[in-house]
């Protein structure tokens, strides 16, 4: 397994099928618009970078991270008690459905860790479905305690309606 920091875009459309397979699939299964995603995305690769996680050529996994000041769902609990400049986001975590529970989400959080910016970031936050049971587990075995809380109202991915997710925003001093 190798896990590398990059925003090549020769990783770019395998990030997109991943992004894709993690979120518009299985119970939390939503539509995705491939225009935003791809805006998304070229936010990331500007004002942030990834971790991947490849094997045999394959991305097994990624962690998308910027600094926390664009996300645009902060719960004002967070904005009014930290300097959104001095906190990173892990913006996505996501691992191939066919590796999962093998250990890469704990490589790619090790990674992050071990790359972030203590001289410039003092924060890290990550937001997660709260039913997200391995994903709440992964975190909170990181060292992420749980802070506040959102609604995110999301389209099926059958575009027959909408869903509301409960999310969790989770914390940790970089140190």
């Amino acid at each position: 397994m190798k896990i590398i920091q990059t925003n090549s875009s020769e990783y770019l459309n395998r990030i997109i099928d991943l992004y894709v397979e993690a979120f518009s699939t299985g119970q939390s299964e939503q539509y995705i618009d491939s225009d935003e995603l791809s805006e998304y995305l070229d936010l990331i690769f500007k004002e942030g970078y990834t971790i991947l996680a490849i094997e045999n050529h394959e991305l097994s996994g990624a962690v998308l991270i910027l600094p926390l000041s664009f996300d645009k769902a902060i719960p004002a609990q967070i904005s009014e008690s930290f300097n959104l400049k001095q906190c990173l986001y892990v913006a996505e975590m996501m691992v191939a459905e066919k590796v999962r529970g093998q250990g890469i989400g704990k490589l790619l959080m090790k990674a992050f860790f071990d790359t972030a910016d203590k001289s410039l970031y003092s924060d890290a936050f990550i937001r997660v479905w709260d039913e997200n049971t391995p994903a709440i587990s992964l975190y909170e075995k990181a060292g992420f305690k749980t802070i506040a809380n959102i609604q995110q109202t999301k389209i099926k991915a059958d575009k027959s309606g909408t869903f509301v997710m409960n999310k969790i925003y989770l914390h940790h001093i970089l140190d």
